[in-house]
């Protein structure tokens, strides 16, 4: 009973830690699109509010989602046990590419393409890649461990973010989605921080 309980105990903790971070995500990001006159974003990509007047709010919104995803893997840990430790992996890696984005800023449109610019696109690549697979993942880890709902949930957001990925993979070769770059981004963000509302669920469930 005393283990069930202090279970419990961290897995509202991470619950806690999950919704802070999300929540914090939302507002940065809400207030960088309300406030910015330099990013469209149908065409832009998240990153460029973090080389424009908004660079703070694009850095504290790679903050939250760190920890938005740190609080995930104490849930999903306390949850399904060792079913989720594959996804855990891939939200560190995920948090671990969100905390270190903002110090690695993206080239400016038109500019010499720069080292800095290359990692910024790769730390880009594993933060999607990352977080799309740890959602698969963890709606197989949700449904074993009898988390039904919040499991198809977590499907769902993952093919939500895998669309979008598509859309930003096919951005450099068709022409259409380069002009909707920012929107086939942006859906990935939407995807993952209605995937830390998921969990967040899961875990009062």
């Amino acid at each position: 009973m005393n283990g069930q309980r202090g279970a419990s105990r961290v897995q509202n903790i991470g619950a806690v830690i999950t919704t802070f971070g999300t929540a914090v995500l939302i507002v940065a990001l809400l207030w960088a699109h309300l406030v910015s006159t330099d990013v469209d974003p149908v065409r832009d990509p998240v990153s460029k509010y973090g080389i424009t007047e908004t660079r703070k709010l694009y850095m504290t919104a790679g903050f939250a989602a760190a920890i938005a995803a740190i609080g995930a893997i104490i849930v999903l840990m306390n949850i399904a046990g060792d079913a989720a430790m594959i996804s855990c992996v891939f939200l560190a890696i995920f948090a671990l590419s969100r905390a270190i984005i903002p110090f690695v800023p993206m080239d400016a449109a038109r500019a010499r393409v720069t080292a800095r610019g290359r990692a910024h696109r790769i730390l880009a690549f594993l933060a999607f890649a990352s977080i799309t697979v740890a959602a698969f993942l963890a709606g197989g880890a949700l449904h074993d461990a009898g988390s039904t709902t919040e499991a198809t949930w977590s499907t769902v957001f993952a093919v939500i973010m895998a669309i979008g990925s598509i859309g930003v993979l096919l951005s450099p070769a068709v022409r259409l989605f380069a002009r909707t770059f920012g929107l086939w981004e942006r859906l990935i963000y939407v995807g993952f921080i209605a995937w830390f509302i998921t969990i967040v669920f899961a875990a009062l469930d």
